[in-house]
């Protein structure tokens, strides 16, 4: 462990506007201080736009995460950054879905939305800025969010000591100042202040197309998370009910008709519509994950997982028969196809171009189960399992399961698949509680598959994971294992920031 100290750094904003970003992210190309130009509310709205980050965690976590397996040499050698991310070592690459992508693109959004906050207040705080500054203040809170969930271990008992991110909260303009880098609960702390200030200025009718913004139900469902990670229970739950409802079901994810179409492009549209009322909030990022989620053959997410830990795999509940209907690149990919790769060209000349994805950032089933979590460890046990049965239905399970063929079921479920064990430091109790979380980690497993999402689990809840090598014995990845916090970016570290210890 790092004693609590505050390490001083120098935090090279200045890398998001050099031409590794420029040239993907136009935007950024004008980002030199516009402050001056920053007089009027609209123009404050137009700057907020470039508060969302287009990068994405995706890939990376997918492929550290046990939803990837090695299916062979016959399959070829993909890219570094995938084989870097299954082998969980330093990941070298600098383009999009790396680690020193995500950290520049975030704190250059994180840099925009500062350069709003402060053109508010210069304007004197008017009363129809506070809808952007609600916006603002969620966006900075989310982009050190998404930065501390890939580069920091997760919250608990050790959060004061274990280092955490900087929190900018002021515009950049000069090249080379000195920031902290703090603890985790720094961090965080940090971030439910500005979480707690943005919450009640948002509005939905301040956007003109609210799914790409934090409209209030995507504000509340990120709020949820947050306090989720944050091990605050009951704000987790009262967040999670503002954003779906008491009963979520008219706004949960209605798979039936998807078994309608006949390619997967017509799937995906439909599964990003901004009709689908599960969508609360969409990003779209830069990254080729929307192809690679498909074709990665070597170390893919193979019927073997699937069968076994994710969409097809045994449950309290039958089958689910929304999964029944996928695609696949033979047994080494099999895929739900709720995403693909559109191309932004880059060169008409050449017919170069950069890969673009539609992210779902927050979805009301997503938030349903971050709910049953909540309900689950604050010992809500009835209202945890009411919420689980919510999902089965919308997921046309063949069984919807009660709490004692739950409570059964995860009692003896597999400890090599989806029974494997959590970590004891949650002091959960032997039986019910442990089983019903067991439940609950099952089905974001496969709401989330393709989603990165189950990296988080693995972070948070200590799970020991291996993965398979061709030939070779299986790696290990230990359920303290520092290597999960992914080391930050080696321009970062040479400038003078601590590196994650290893």
């Amino acid at each position: 462990k790092r004693m609590k100290t505050r390490n001083k750094i120098i935090l090279l904003l200045a890398l998001a506007l050099t031409c590794m970003i420029t040239s993907c992210e136009s935007y950024l190309d004008t980002m030199p201080d516009q402050r001056t130009e920053l007089n009027s509310v609209r123009k404050v709205k137009d700057l907020l736009m470039s508060a969302y980050s287009t990068a994405s965690s995706i890939q990376m976590e997918e492929f550290m995460s046990d939803n990837r397996m090695d299916n062979g040499e016959k399959y070829g050698f993909p890219s570094n950054i995938l084989m870097q991310g299954y082998y969980w070592e330093e990941m070298t690459d600098i383009n999009q879905d790396t680690p020193r992508y995500l950290w520049n693109v975030c704190y250059s959004a994180i840099a925009a939305a500062n350069q709003a906050l402060q053109a508010i207040e210069e304007l004197g705080d008017p009363e129809e800025a506070q809808p952007y500054k609600g916006e603002a203040l969620m966006c900075r809170a989310y982009g050190h969010f998404a930065l501390a969930k890939i580069f920091c271990m997760a919250y608990g008992d050790d959060a004061d000591t274990n280092l955490g991110i900087p929190y900018i909260t002021a515009p950049e303009t000069n090249v080379g100042v000195q920031y902290e880098r703090g603890t985790l609960a720094e961090t965080y702390a940090m971030i439910d202040k500005d979480i707690e200030e943005g919450l009640p200025l948002i509005s939905s009718e301040a956007y003109d197309i609210p799914l790409y913004h934090f409209n209030q139900n995507a504000a509340y469902a990120f709020a949820a998370q947050f306090n989720l990670f944050y091990n605050k229970f009951d704000k987790a739950i009262r967040y999670a009910t503002e954003a779906i409802g008491e009963d979520p079901s008219s706004v949960l994810r209605n798979m039936g008709g998807y078994a309608q179409f006949p390619s997967s492009m017509e799937y995906t549209l439909a599964y990003i519509s901004s009709d689908e009322p599960a969508n609360l909030m969409l990003q779209q990022t830069m990254s080729w994950w929307g192809s690679n989620y498909k074709s990665a053959y070597r170390y893919g997410h193979s019927r073997e997982i699937c069968e076994k830990q994710t969409i097809w795999s045994k449950g309290p509940y039958g089958s689910l028969k929304v999964y029944e209907t996928v695609l696949g690149y033979g047994d080494q990919s099999i895929f739900v196809p709720k995403m693909d790769q559109f191309k932004e060209i880059a060169n008409a000349i050449t017919g170069s171009y950069y890969g673009r994805q539609v992210a779902f950032a927050f979805t009301t089933d997503k938030t349903l189960l971050n709910r049953a979590e909540a309900y689950v460890l604050s010992k809500q046990y009835d209202k945890a399992v009411n919420d689980l049965q919510y999902w089965y239905r919308i997921k046309a399970a063949t069984k919807v399961p009660d709490k004692d063929e739950l409570n059964l079921f995860y009692e003896t479920v597999d400890p090599t698949t989806n029974g494997k064990p959590l970590d004891p430091k949650f002091a959960l109790e032997a039986g019910l509680q442990t089983n019903l979380l067991k439940a609950v980690i099952h089905a974001r497993r496969i709401e989330t598959v393709h989603e990165g999402e189950r990296w988080q689990d693995i972070k948070r809840f200590g799970i020991e994971i291996s993965h398979n090598i061709e030939n070779e014995s299986p790696i290990v990845l230990k359920a303290h294992d520092l290597r999960k916090a992914v080391q930050i970016p080696a321009s970062v570290v040479e400038a003078g920031m601590q590196p994650n210890p290893r």
